[in-house]
C-alpha cells in the first residue's frame, strides 16, 4: 500500500482545513486547480509538517524532518534578504507596509515550501494595508500561462457571534465581461460555520457584524494582475506533471524516506532499549525493594533460589547508525541540502570535489527559491499599489522593487578560495597585476587598491605615459 492509500485510510485524523470543491464550484462557478489526488497529497504534506503523520504509532515517534527541511532552506534564503520600495512618496507608504509584512516572510516561505504554496493576500486596516498569509486557507482556482495563479477562493478563520460561529469566503479572479473586456472580480459570501471551520448554509453577509462593511460583489477595472501574490515551491510536479498547482519540496519519493528515517531511529532506540545489561536471578535471593529494577530482573527461572545470571548484549547500533545515516542523506539530496545538514557529516568520508559539489547543489536550490519568492513578492507589491488606489490611501507615483539577497547562497567559499589561490599564481608569474588583484578581491577602484599595495603607493598620483 502507498503512502497516499495508506493516508486516505486514516483521513479525518488529522486534515487541512480546506475549502470543499463542492462548494467552490456551486457558490462561485469555478473549480478548483487541484485534483483529488493533488489534495489528498497536500493532507499528507500537512500532517507530516504538523508531525502527526499517518505512520505515528506508540513506538514510531516522528522525528521532525519536514518542518525541518522547511526551516532551513527558508533559513538559507533569507539570511541575507532585505526588500526595500522607492521612488515616490506613494512608494514610501507601500515601503512601510511591506517591512511590516516582511517580519513574518521566513514563516511564510517555510509554510509554502512544506505545504506545496502560500498565498499572501494585503488588506486594508485603520490607514494601512496588512498582509495576512493563507496556505490551506486559499484554493487556487486559475493559473495564467507563466504558472502564476490569478484565481482563488480565500477562506478566513472562523468568527465567533453570540453563540453562533460564521465563515467567509472570498472569491477573485479575473472575468470576460459583456462588452468582451476584462475586469476582475472579487465576490465575498458568508456562512454558518462551527469552530473547526466547516462550511454549512449561506447567510446575509452583513448579518455578521465584522464583515457588515465589506461588499458582496466588486468590479474592478484596470488590474493587470492579481489582489494577491502566490509562492509556490521551484520544485517540478511529478505528482500531476501537466498541474500547474505547486508541491511540497518533500513530496513524492522524499515521503516515503522521512517515513524510513522516523522508522529506522526507532529501531535505533530499540536496540539501545533491549541492549540493556540485565542480571537474571530468582526472587527469593534479595529484596526486590533494595535492587535496581533497571538492571536485575526476577523470576523463578531454574527453581534454584541461589540462581543468578549476568547478560550482556552485544549493541548493533553501529549497523543501525549508519543505515539511518544513509536515509538522511538520501532526504538531504531529494530536497537540495547539502551533506551534513541532517546527517552526521563524518559518516562518509568526501573529497574536496565532493564536499563542493552538495554544497553547491545547496547553493542552486536556494538561487531557485529566492528568484520565485522574489517574483511573488514584486506581485505582492503589485497589489498594495492597487490597493492604494482603490483604498485612496496614499497619493499616486511610480514605485521600484529593489530585492537584496546578498553572496551567502551563491558564494562558494571553498569556490572562492581556490579562486583566490589562481589568482595568487597569475600575479606571482606576472600574468595579472597586484592593483588588479587587490580590486578584484577588496572590491575597490584603482586609486585605493595603489594605495593598499605599499610599493605602487607612490605612483597614486604619477600620470601615466603618453603614447607616442
Amino acid at each position: 500500500m502507498g503512502l497516499i492509500d495508506w493516508f486516505r485510510s486514516l483521513v479525518g485524523r488529522l486534515r487541512r482545513k480546506d475549502t470543499p470543491s463542492g462548494v467552490i464550484e456551486k457558490e462561485f462557478g469555478a473549480h478548483p486547480a487541484a485534483s483529488r489526488d493533488m489534495a489528498d497529497n497536500a493532507a499528507l504534506w500537512y500532517a507530516m509538517y504538523t508531525n502527526h503523520p499517518p505512520w505515528e504509532t506508540c513506538d514510531v515517534r516522528p522525528l521532525g524532518l519536514p518542518g525541518a527541511i522547511g526551516r532551513e532552506l527558508s533559513r538559507h534564503a533569507l539570511t541575507e534578504f532585505c526588500i526595500t520600495v522607492s521612488g515616490s512618496a506613494r512608494a514610501e507608504y507601500i515601503d512601510r507596509q511591506v517591512q511590516r509584512a516582511a517580519r513574518s516572510f521566513r514563516e511564510d516561505l517555510e509554510l509554502g515550501l512544506c505545504l506545496g504554496g502560500v498565498a499572501l493576500k494585503p488588506y486594508p486596516q485603520d490607514g494601512q494595508l496588512l498582509v495576512e498569509s493563507y496556505t490551506g486557507g486559499f484554493t487556487p482556482t486559475r493559473f495564467d500561462g507563466t504558472g502564476r495563479a490569478v484565481g482563488g477562493v480565500f477562506r478566513s478563520e472562523p468568527v465567533r457571534q453570540g453563540n453562533e460561529w460564521y465563515i467567509r469566503l472570498e472569491y477573485h479572479d479575473f472575468l470576460l465581461q459583456e462588452d468582451g473586456t476584462t475586469a476582475y472580480v472579487v465576490e465575498n459570501k458568508a456562512y454558518r460555520s462551527s469552530r473547526e471551520g466547516l462550511v454549512g448554509a449561506q447567510v446575509p453577509l452583513e448579518s455578521v457584524e465584522a464583515w457588515a462593511d465589506l461588499s458582496e460583489r466588486e468590479v474592478i477595472e484596470g488590474l493587470t494582475g492579481p489582489l494577491f501574490a502566490y509562492f509556490k515551491p521551484p520544485v517540478s510536479n511529478d505528482i500531476e506533471p501537466s498541474s500547474p498547482v505547486g508541491v511540497s519540496v518533500y513530496a513524492g519519493a522524499t515521503a516515503e524516506l522521512i517515513r524510513q528515517a522516523d522508522e529506522q531511529w526507532q529501531q535505533l532506540r530499540r536496540e539501545y532499549r533491549t541492549g540493556k545489561r540485565r542480571m537474571l536471578f530468582n526472587g527469593s535471593v534479595m529484596d526486590h525493594d533494595q535492587v535496581d529494577d533497571e538492571f536485575f530482573e526476577y523470576g523463578d527461572f531454574t527453581g534454584d533460589a541461589n540462581f543468578f545470571q549476568f547478560i550482556n548484549p552485544e549493541l548493533r547500533d553501529d549497523q543501525f547508525y549508519n543505515g539511518f545515516q544513509r536515509i538522511l542523506q538520501r532526504i538531504e539530496f531529494n530536497v537540495g541540502l547539502a551533506f551534513g545538514t541532517f546527517s552526521d557529516p563524518q559518516a562518509v568520508e568526501k573529497t574536496a570535489t565532493e564536499q563542493i559539489m552538495t554544497k553547491h547543489r545547496q547553493y542552486v536550490t536556494e538561487d531557485a527559491i529566492q528568484k520565485a519568492f522574489q517574483a511573488a513578492l514584486e506581485d505582492l507589491v503589485y497589489a498594495l499599489d492597487a490597493l492604494c488606489d482603490l483604498a485612496r490611501l496614499a497619493p499616486a507615483g511610480a514605485y521600484q522593487v529593489d530585492c537584496k539577497w546578498g553572496d551567502g547562497v551563491l558564494d562558494d567559499p571553498e569556490t572562492r578560495r581556490q579562486d583566490m589561490a589562481l589568482d595568487m599564481q597569475r600575479v606571482a608569474a606576472g600574468l595579472m597585476r597586484p592593483v588588479d588583484f587587490v580590486m578584484k578581491w577588496d572590491k575597490v577602484d584603482e586609486k585605493t587598491a595603489r594605495k593598499l599595495l605599499p610599493d605602487m603607493e607612490d605612483l597614486t598620483d604619477e600620470p601615466e605615459e603618453e603614447i607616442e
